[in-house]
């Protein structure tokens, strides 16, 4: 892979939630689909931005290192897969305990076929 492709996979920090304010935001906007292993909430911020993405994995999900392996494989997902999503979503992932079961494949297949379903809900 030449850098150039590296440089358009990359994860920045501009791609990531960060504010609880922009988490609430997401919340409020009642677009979400229910992934089994995680919970998939989106919005339409409106402007032609990259997509977004905030992970929520609560000590319920497990210990420190199975919280962090969940957040790792969606950011993962998210920045194998970001030219799949469209420009102007910001998603949150409410990770379940579930998805400690669930292998990175698995996981990436249910997130995809769901962003497909948020997309066109996102849009209307």
């Amino acid at each position: 892979m030449s850098d150039s492709e590296q440089a358009r996979l990359r994860f920045r920090a501009a791609q990531r939630i960060k504010r609880g304010a922009d988490f609430r935001a997401v919340r409020e906007t009642r677009i979400r689909h229910d992934g089994g292993w995680f919970l998939l909430t989106a919005r339409n911020r409106g402007d032609g931005l990259p997509a977004r993405i905030g992970i929520v994995a609560s000590r319920a999900v497990g210990n420190a290192v199975a919280r962090n392996l969940i957040k790792r494989h969606f950011r993962e997902i998210f920045r194998r897969n970001q030219h799949a999503i469209p420009r102007g979503l910001d998603l949150v992932v409410i990770a379940r305990r579930s998805a400690t079961e669930a292998d990175q494949a698995s996981l990436e297949k249910r997130f995809l076929k769901l962003v497909g379903k948020l997309g066109d809900d996102a849009r209307s």
